[in-house]
């Protein structure tokens, strides 16, 4: 992704830092200096993005106040935990710019949804998403849930990226909240407010 799908969404007492292009997990700001800036810090991370957080935010757990998961899982490419090996690898070996739409349609869903989205979707070339993907493919693990940084998680009944059952069997059921809705569920909220007091249950 990049910044473009999450424009619509408005921030009234939060500042927001998005990252994203997951090629290298080496962030290009002082996440240091950035926490000492600010009296309260939240970590809203989506999709292969939760993964990413826990290997990004984990030392700095201490100073992050409020941590929420949204569709995805620490073992974000595993048959059980996250998106089938066999799904991943072949979305990498046919990733062109037909089988990107089709991937943002799988996102989506719902017509309009998906028609807003592509209207919004990230100024990213198919070879710039298709390098990170398969970064990822070379990178990701598995952490266990116990280590986990996440308070709180998000889980949409109907996920078709990362299964919604697969999420379910990493996840305690007492960190869940069900959504109905689909893998990009941030047109369900107006706000980062909205989405941080999801994180605050």
């Amino acid at each position: 992704m990049d910044e473009r799908p999450f424009a619509g969404l408005e921030s009234h007492d939060w500042d927001v830092l998005m990252l994203y292009d997951y090629v290298d997990l080496v962030p290009d700001q002082d996440l240091e200096g950035l926490f000492n800036s600010y009296e309260e810090t939240a970590l809203i991370a989506w999709s292969m993005g939760v993964w990413v957080g826990q290997q990004i935010f984990a030392p700095y757990r201490q100073q992050l106040h409020t941590t929420l998961a949204a569709n995805g899982t620490l073992c974000p490419i595993d048959d059980r935990f996250g998106i089938p090996q066999d799904v991943a690898q072949s979305t990498l070996e046919h990733f062109n710019e037909k089988q990107r739409l089709k991937f943002y349609h799988r996102m989506c869903r719902d017509r309009e949804s998906y028609r807003r989205f592509v209207r919004e979707q990230p100024a990213r070339s198919v070879e710039n998403q298709k390098k990170e993907l398969h970064a990822l493919l070379e990178t990701v693990g598995c952490n266990p849930q116990e280590k986990s940084l996440y308070q709180r998680t998000l889980v949409a009944d109907h996920d078709f990226i990362m299964p919604t059952s697969n999420q379910l069997n990493f996840w305690p059921e007492k960190m869940v909240k069900r959504l109905d809705g689909y893998h990009f569920l941030f047109y369900s909220y107006r706000s980062w407010d909205e989405i941080v007091g999801e994180a605050e249950g």
